[in-house]
């Protein structure tokens, strides 16, 4: 009797608590999750998530032009005397944020990014690059990118509330100063 007992409130204590499962009825809230479009076409703040500030200073990713040829095989084609083979940049950025806030803060770089309508990016989390704390407003980040790589998100996450900023860098730049 003290055996069924027991497998009874084991039962009853593995339904209680329920099961792991994969976090999948687990909300989760973006930077695009701030609003809804109501039937008049304003948008309404359905969360307490601040909205995401875009600074759309800075340039055009040197891209460089697509080189056609007309050699049929590796002993006619030509290769340029400076021509690189490496595919790989030491990239040094330097950010200074000082003019929109010193709070705590933390940066990450990302690879892969797409672009929302109201201007805004959402960034492939899986893509990051680099991250680092920020502190009074200033960070440097070292790290490697392709030589294919012409654009970048950086994105700003302050520990405060402070509404978070991204930019889009190109690899022109080596500075973002707000």
């Amino acid at each position: 009797m003290n055996k069924h007992m027991t497998i009874i409130a084991m039962i009853t204590l593995l339904t209680a608590c329920g099961g792991g499962g994969d976090g999948g009825d687990v909300a989760s809230v973006t930077a695009s999750d701030t609003g809804t479009a109501n039937d008049s076409g304003s948008a309404s703040t359905t969360s307490n998530a601040p909205s995401m500030l875009v600074d759309t200073s800075g340039g055009v990713a040197d891209i460089p032009e697509t080189i056609t040829s007309s050699a049929t095989s590796m002993s006619e084609t030509v290769v340029p005397d400076d021509f690189s083979y490496n595919p790989v940049l030491e990239q040094h950025f330097d950010v200074d944020i000082r003019g929109y806030s010193v709070s705590p803060a933390y940066i990450s770089l990302y690879g892969e990014f797409t672009e929302n309508d109201d201007g805004t990016f959402t960034a492939d989390y899986n893509s990051r690059i680099t991250s680092a704390p920020v502190e009074d407003g200033e960070v440097t980040l070292d790290y490697v990118s392709s030589d294919s790589q012409y654009y970048v998100l950086a994105e700003v996450w302050f520990y405060d509330g402070t509404s978070p900023v991204q930019k889009r860098i190109p690899n022109t730049e080596s500075t973002w100063t707000w």
